[in-house]
């Protein structure tokens, strides 16, 4: 098998892997194509950069349209924050490297030897791309699938969706008061504590979380409350 054939056939098996069939292999490649491998092999072509940019705008629509469906009762401006954390550059680089593209990206001798391969800019770019082949090749409804599946754990975390702010939010609205937090307990070894709060009303306990940290229980505590005192889908 030559060199092109070799490559088709690792391309093939990694989308595989990743759930892609592909239908046109050719545009996937494209995506994995960093421009200094374009350049070094005499091709006329940007490389994946039209794609990094087709993929930017796709992404950004399938997180906007997916906030706006599961979190619409957060403001315009919560949700901006979200999808601000969602898009950037160091969540991409974390499902480039979830993904393994670091190994598939096609480089340029001197990409290399500058170990292009550990960029940040180099990999969030490729996922992009990658996004933007996915879409090419296989429609909407598959991409956005595609892209939650990768997104789902990052959606869900406290970093992401901070409970707290949103709680004291709808509290003040509702009752003009501060919410309050109390540490209740910690247990276990050092290496592996779990910490448990409440949030509280005046004296009135409104909800009670844990986590692995005195503020993951209490954003928990947050998530809770505004599960079951405002009946919300989080």
């Amino acid at each position: 098998m030559n060199d092109e054939g070799v490559l088709r056939s690792r391309v093939r098996d990694w989308l595989k892997s990743l759930g892609i069939n592909p239908v046109d292999l050719k545009i996937y490649i494209q995506s994995l194509t960093h421009r200094s491998f374009a350049h070094q092999i005499n091709v006329q072509s940007r490389g994946n950069e039209q794609l990094e940019f087709l993929g930017d705008s796709v992404l950004s629509f399938i997180i906007t349209s997916y906030l706006y469906k599961k979190y619409s009762n957060f403001t315009e401006g919560e949700m901006a924050k979200i999808r601000s954390v969602l898009i950037n550059r160091e969540t991409l680089f974390k499902i480039a490297r979830e993904i393994k593209i670091d190994q598939q990206i096609l480089l340029s001798e001197n990409e290399e030897s500058c170990k292009g391969r550990k960029k940040i800019s180099i990999l969030a770019n490729s996922v992009e791309a990658l996004i933007g082949a996915i879409y090419v090749d296989k429609g909407i409804d598959f991409t956005f699938n595609w892209v939650l599946e990768r997104y789902e754990d990052k959606i869900k975390t406290s970093e992401i969706i901070d409970y707290k702010t949103y709680l004291q939010e709808v509290i003040q609205a509702d009752y003009s008061k501060l919410a309050r937090y109390k540490l209740v307990k910690s247990e276990g070894p050092d290496h592996n504590k779990s910490f448990y709060s409440m949030v509280m009303i005046d004296d009135e306990i409104i909800g009670r979380g844990e986590g692995k940290s005195k503020k993951d229980s209490e954003q928990d505590a947050a998530k809770n409350t505004l599960k079951t005192l405002y009946n919300l889908n989080l």
